[in-house]
């Protein structure tokens, strides 16, 4: 088994050139992406707040305080 060493430099040239086969989101694309994780983030702070609500509730039920 022989094992290939894998180039590790980078010159501005490779780069660019990749960079040119990269599929670059439409600006439509995008806005939906970003609507998608604004509406998830905002979902799963209401649910870990409800979570904080229950179990700080059960907490207290729990001590007496």
């Amino acid at each position: 088994m022989s094992k290939e060493k894998k180039e590790r430099t980078y010159s501005p040239s490779k780069v660019f050139k990749e960079l040119k086969t990269v599929k670059w989101p439409t600006f439509k694309e995008l806005m939906s992406s970003s609507a998608l994780v604004i509406v998830f983030t905002v979902l799963f702070g209401l649910y870990f707040f409800v979570c904080e609500v229950l179990s700080s509730g059960l907490v207290k039920m729990i001590v007496g305080a």
